[in-house]
C-alpha cells in the first residue's frame, strides 16, 4: 500500500510540473508481471498523460491550436490489463470493420482482432518499426491500430454514442508525436526546437492529440495498446484538480475519427520507454448538429460499466448535452454551482458524495460536473439523481444508473 501512494504523490508532482513548464518529468512507478497484475516499484516509472483544451471554432488542433492556458495534465498509472471479451462491444455491430469511409480494414481478422500474416501467425505491434535513436517513426499495425479503436468504440456503446472511424491520414501526425515523446522521456503539447526528433508534424501531433507515456525496468514493446485507452478514460493519478480531459474526447458525442501513434524504445539507461498519442482534434468535429440523437447527458460510469474501470479513486462525471446542434454552444449557459448529486443503492442508502467540482472549458464537449463516491461496489444497481443544474437560468434534473460489471 505504501508503494501506491508513492507512485501517486510522484505523478502529483509531475501535474505540477507540466503545468508550470511542459519540459519538466518527474515520474511515479509501476511494474507488472507477465500475468498483467500489478505492484508498483520505486525503481520503475510509471505512465502519464496530459489533455489538451479544444479548439473553439475557426481555431487548429495543430500548431498554435491550443485554445486556451488552463490546459489541464493527468496522469494514470499504465498496467490496466484487458480480456479480450472485453474488447468487443456490446450490440451486434462490432465497431472497426470496414465500410466506404477509410477506415480500417479487418476482413482478415480472426475473432479476437489479430490479422494473421502469411505466416498464419498474428501480426506484431508494428507495422513499420520505429528507431527512436535514430528518430525514425514507426507505425503500429492494422491489428493494434483496431484494439485502440474497437476498445473507444466498445466504451462509446455503453454512453449511447455513434461509433467513431479510424483515419489513415492522421497516422504520420501521431507517430511523430509519439517518436518525440519516447526520445524525450516527457510529454508536451507543445515541444519546442529543441527537443530531440522535434518537427512540426510532431508537434501538430501533440497539439492534438491525448498524449502519454510509459517507463519501466522491463520491456514494455508487448503492453496492449487497448490499455492506454483505459488510462485516459479512469485519469486515477491525474492530480487535483481534476479535469478529465482525457475521458472527455474519447467520449465527446461529436468526436468522428481518431489515430493512434506509438513508439516503443530502450534508453540504455535501464528503462524502457512506451510514447503513444491518440488523436482526438479534428477540423471537422465539432460543428455538425447530432440532432438525430435523443442524447441529454454523458455520464461515467453508466448503466453497465466495466468494473476495472472505476475505484474510490476514480472520479465519476456528467456532461449536460443542451445544444445538439453545436458542441460549443454547451460551454454557456450551463451553472453547476448549485448542482446536487444524490446515489441511492438497493437498499436506499445513500452513498456519500463528496469533491465536488466543475467547469465549462473546453475539453472535449465544454461543461463537465463530476465528483468522488465512497463504498462502490460491483454488481450493485445504483440510481443516480443530478438535481439544480441551471440551464438558461432554469433548473434541470437528470436521472440514470449503473452497475459495475
Amino acid at each position: 500500500m505504501k508503494k501506491v501512494f508513492f507512485a501517486a504523490f510522484f505523478v502529483l508532482v509531475f501535474f505540477v510540473s507540466c503545468s508550470n513548464s511542459s519540459k519538466d518529468g518527474v515520474y511515479g512507478g509501476f511494474d507488472d508481471d507477465e500475468e498483467g497484475s500489478s505492484e508498483v516499484s520505486d525503481s520503475d516509472h510509471g505512465s502519464y498523460e496530459r489533455p489538451d483544451e479544444a479548439p473553439m471554432p475557426g481555431g487548429s488542433g495543430g500548431s498554435g491550436g491550443n485554445g486556451g492556458p488552463n490546459g489541464g495534465t493527468g496522469s494514470k498509472d499504465g498496467d490496466t490489463s484487458e480480456n479480450d471479451e472485453d474488447l468487443e462491444p456490446g450490440n451486434d455491430e462490432e465497431p472497426g470493420n470496414d465500410d466506404d469511409n477509410g477506415e480500417i480494414h479487418d476482413g482478415d481478422s480472426d475473432s479476437d482482432g489479430e490479422k494473421p500474416d502469411e505466416n498464419g501467425e498474428e501480426e506484431g505491434v508494428y507495422a513499420l518499426e520505429p528507431d527512436v535513436g535514430s528518430c525514425t517513426s514507426g507505425i503500429p499495425s492494422d491489428s493494434e491500430k483496431k484494439k485502440v479503436l474497437d476498445r473507444i468504440n466498445y466504451l462509446r456503446s455503453i454512453h449511447k454514442l455513434d461509433p467513431v472511424v479510424y483515419d489513415d491520414k492522421d497516422d504520420e501526425v501521431t507517430a511523430e508525436c509519439a517518436l518525440v515523446i519516447a526520445a524525450n522521456e516527457q510529454l508536451s503539447h507543445t515541444p519546442d526546437s529543441s527537443w530531440k526528433c522535434w518537427s512540426q508534424v510532431a508537434y501538430d501531433g501533440c497539439s492534438s492529440s491525448n498524449i502519454h507515456i510509459g517507463m519501466a525496468s522491463y520491456d514494455m514493446s508487448s503492453t496492449d495498446s487497448a490499455t492506454i485507452v483505459d488510462d485516459f478514460m479512469t485519469e486515477e493519478y491525474q492530480g487535483e484538480p481534476k479535469t478529465l480531459g482525457h475521458r472527455r474526447w474519447l467520449i465527446d458525442p461529436w468526436l468522428t475519427h481518431i489515430a493512434f501513434g506509438r513508439a516503443d524504445y530502450y534508453d540504455g539507461n535501464g528503462y524502457f520507454v512506451l510514447g503513444s498519442a491518440i488523436k482526438v482534434i479534428n477540423d471537422d468535429d465539432g460543428t455538425g448538429a447530432i440532432a438525430g440523437s435523443d442524447i441529454k447527458f454523458v455520464a461515467y460510469p453508466f448503466e453497465n460499466y466495466p468494473a476495472d474501470l472505476y475505484n474510490d479513486n476514480i472520479m465519476m462525471s456528467f456532461t449536460v448535452i443542451k445544444d445538439r446542434f453545436s458542441k460549443y454552444s454547451n460551454g454557456t449557459g450551463i451553472n453547476f454551482a448549485s448542482a446536487t448529486i444524490a446515489i441511492i443503492d438497493p437498499d436506499n442508502k445513500t452513498m456519500k458524495v463528496k469533491n465536488i467540482d466543475y467547469d465549462t472549458q473546453g475539453y472535449g464537449v465544454p461543461n463537465n460536473l463530476r465528483w468522488y463516491v465512497e463504498g462502490i461496489k460491483p454488481n450493485v444497481k445504483y440510481n443516480v439523481t443530478v438535481s439544480n443544474i441551471m440551464i438558461n437560468d432554469n433548473p434541470e434534473f437528470y436521472q440514470y444508473w449503473f452497475e459495475l460489471k
